[in-house]
């Protein structure tokens, strides 16, 4: 009876420690989200009064270089400078823009919405280009559960992920392939995008929704695109976030929390659609 007794002791001790390991797992991750919060909140309020301050003298040198680009006296050498000023000028306003949106993420009223016609928008919006580059895409979709967003916001984040996906693989030797996934995953609805390029290197993942942090090169990139979608994600209560998948690529992700928690699905049939949906 002793020996029980201690069995049982040791036993409860245990469930006792593994119950505290992950507390303090759960702790420790939660402690690492606000440091993050925390700080792109401080980013948002320093951006917010440099995206103003930076977009009224931006706006005058693009006004000046069209006033410019219309005098018939100049030469064709002084007319390709404007027009790469122009670029670089248009360029400059888009970062200010992905600024402003950073600093305040709603474009407009959240409403009832289904991801398949964010899926279905985003598809119809980089097919031609993902044709071009000679990747396939491919769609599945298992959930139909609505959630409660904006659909322009929504389809930025998708966009950031099928435009990062196609550039990692342009950026390797790869036969493209990329795929969108829609499921539901308990009381939320998860879309993912995975690519079967060469990944994220250990190094890198820490830092990929940081602010201004990109690994591709210069101009093609301003490093806001996942901090954005992070933003906007965090403001509807969802969760966003990497992982490797199994074709040793990337893959992408955000939940958000389903509109339509009780509505019965088990009859709904997976989707698989090619190219197209």
């Amino acid at each position: 009876q002793m020996a029980a007794k201690l069995r049982e002791a040791r036993d409860a001790l245990d469930r006792q420690m593994d119950q505290e390991r992950k507390m303090n797992e759960m702790l420790q991750s939660l402690q690492r989200q606000v440091v993050r919060q925390e700080r792109l909140a401080a980013v948002g309020l320093l951006v917010s009064g440099v995206a103003h301050e930076v977009n009224n003298p931006l706006q005058g040198i693009l006004g000046t270089a069209e006033l410019l680009e219309q005098e018939t006296s100049l030469s064709k050498q002084a007319l390709e400078e404007i027009a790469f000023l122009k670029t670089q000028a248009g360029r400059a306003r888009e970062i200010i823009r992905n600024l402003s949106r950073f600093s305040s993420q709603q474009s407009g009223p959240p409403a009832l919405l289904d991801l398949n016609d964010v899926i279905k928008e985003v598809v119809q919006l980089r097919q031609g280009d993902l044709d071009s580059a000679r990747v396939t895409l491919d769609v599945q979709v298992s959930s139909h559960r609505k959630v409660y967003a904006n659909f322009t916001e929504l389809e930025q984040v998708m966009l950031n992920f099928v435009i990062n996906a196609q550039q990692s693989i342009e950026g390797s030797r790869a036969v493209g392939r990329v795929l969108i996934r829609l499921l539901d995953v308990g009381k939320k609805v998860r879309l993912e995008v995975h690519d079967n390029g060469p990944g994220v290197k250990k190094e890198d993942e820490a830092k990929l929704f940081q602010p201004f942090f990109t690994t591709k090169p210069v101009g093609k990139g301003t490093g806001l695109g996942l901090s954005v979608s992070y933003g906007i994600i965090d403001a509807y209560g969802g969760t966003i976030g990497f992982s490797k998948d199994d074709w040793g690529g990337a893959t992408f992700f955000f939940e958000l929390p389903a509109a339509e928690t009780d509505h019965d699905h088990a009859n709904d049939r997976p989707a698989v659609l090619h190219g197209s949906v």
